[in-house]
């Protein structure tokens, strides 16, 4: 049994998704503490969870506290999935960028940077307490910008981190779908940064499918898929990776949004926290369901599952190259195959990029490296820089305008 597991970012109302998996999976879990900054909507999900896992006799005990601290201490994992701000934060990050005519999201370019100078300081100062509180407990984070996040940790603190992201997953259930394959018995060869991941291979029975996967995606043109990136590039791309292929396109559509995704999510939240008041509650409703929040189920507890078992897994990661893939620093933050079991984590080295994804790869992760600097220093001319070089960014005068705009709404004091 796993004796504590920590939430941050607990009072989330899509944690719920997270003891619906636990009691599918059975996954035994003395107590899960859940950790939030608001009280009320804290104990408004800390019971609706107690009232789930009472239901079905799992005798899992749900903690509910905002002092980080007391919450930490003696676990055995913690997940990270604080949102700083809020999701009417992240509809900033979606809805800002394109008045600059960038294309606006949480993780990459100009709204990643400004997630992750709301994000990063108050990501350290946790990471100071579980330092001290909990040295010995593995982070998982979930939080966004991944790449930003997970690489900071890694250079500035002594912790174990893993970041993890459900959209390797869900590209490999697809591509089973695609070859009428169990997704169990199918071994993906998937490279890359967060949210810029590529499939160069897949095999069954340790038989190449790349080919036949090729054609049937070309052919039947499934959802989820670039089927002219497919075409050209013979790879198969993860959804993100169109953002820097197709960006006059995706900024035209998001130029002419109503409503952008967060502050949906935000009127969803709402409605959500008005059903777990109900004190009969006792199963995830559909209005929690519709978020399809599939990365509890098909990553967060997989991964748990294997880092307490014998037997080896691999899974796809968020964690530190170190020679991973060739070409990019030893500490930057690489989305890669790990094998996974008790013993810890084996990255597995890639290799080599292909000639064509070298240059990108390394100015996200150079942009990347140069917005942790600019957090920690607190630097207007390194958080410029930052911008300047991704390759979302069009120009110095829209990296500029963006900037002050981003310190004006983050209420920012940059030297």
């Amino acid at each position: 049994m796993i004796g504590r597991v920590a939430i941050l970012g607990g009072s989330s109302v899509y944690t719920p998704e997270f003891i619906s998996s636990i009691i599918a999976r059975n996954l035994a879990i003395g107590e899960i503490v859940l950790i939030g900054r608001t009280e009320q909507k804290l104990q408004l999900v800390s019971a609706f969870c107690q009232r789930m896992l009472d239901k079905n006799g799992f005798p899992t005990k749900i903690v509910a506290t905002t002092d980080v601290a007391e919450g930490v201490k003696g676990s055995n994992y913690i997940l990270n999935q604080i949102r700083v701000g809020g999701m009417m934060a992240r509809a900033r990050d979606e809805r800002v960028p394109p008045m600059f005519d960038m294309i606006g999201d949480e993780t990459l370019g100009a709204g990643g940077i400004a997630n992750a100078f709301r994000t990063l300081p108050v990501v350290l100062e946790y990471a100071r307490v579980i330092e001290r509180a909990a040295p010995d407990a593995t982070l998982i984070n979930l939080t966004n910008p991944m790449g930003v996040i997970v690489e900071a940790l890694n250079k500035i603190t002594s912790m174990n981190v893993i970041g993890i992201c459900d959209v390797p997953t869900v590209y490999t259930k697809r591509i089973a779908k695609i070859l009428n394959a169990d997704s169990r018995g199918i071994w993906v060869d998937y490279f890359g940064l967060n949210h810029i991941g590529w499939i160069q291979d897949v095999k069954i029975d340790g038989r190449s499918q790349m080919e036949r996967l090729l054609d049937r995606v070309t052919r039947k043109k499934p959802d989820g898929f670039d089927v002219e990136l497919v075409e050209l590039f013979r790879m198969i791309p993860t959804r993100f990776v169109s953002f820097f292929f197709r960006k006059d396109d995706i900024l035209k559509k998001q130029k002419e949004m109503v409503k952008y995704r967060g502050e949906e999510l935000y009127e969803a939240e709402q409605l959500i926290l008005a059903q777990y008041e109900d004190e009969d509650l006792c199963e995830v409703p559909e209005l929690t369901k519709d978020r399809n929040a599939v990365w509890y189920e098909q990553s967060i507890i997989p991964l748990v599952e294997g880092l307490e078992s014998e037997e080896e897994r691999e899974l796809v990661l968020c964690v530190k190259n170190n020679g991973a893939l060739k070409g990019l620093p030893d500490e930057a933050a690489v989305e890669v195959p790990s094998v996974v079991s008790k013993k810890g984590i084996q990255v597995r080295r890639v290799g080599e990029s292909p000639c064509f994804l070298k240059g990108l790869f390394y100015s996200v992760k150079a942009s990347e490296r140069l917005t942790v600097e600019a957090v920690i220093q607190n630097s207007y001319d390194l958080a410029l820089q930052a911008l300047v070089i991704h390759p979302l960014v069009p120009s110095l005068s829209a990296a500029r305008g963006f900037l002050d705009k981003m310190i004006e709404d983050e209420n920012l004091t940059l030297r």
